[in-house]
């Protein structure tokens, strides 16, 4: 399975995405998570200490 979340900037948009990434994670330990976000938002420091990919817009 491959998943594509897309949200930053803040953390109300980045915390809820992460904690589904990281519940599929659990369920579904084979899955491809891959982060969308913005240049300028948070998610450049969270999301590559969470180890998933991330390409900034």
């Amino acid at each position: 399975m491959r998943v594509v979340i897309a949200g930053g900037g803040t953390g109300g948009h980045l915390f809820p995405g992460l904690a589904v990434a990281r519940t599929l994670q659990r369920q579904r330990p084979d899955a491809e998570i891959h982060w969308l976000g913005g240049q300028r938002g948070i998610e450049r420091e969270i999301i590559p200490t969470e180890g998933y990919p991330l390409t900034l817009l």
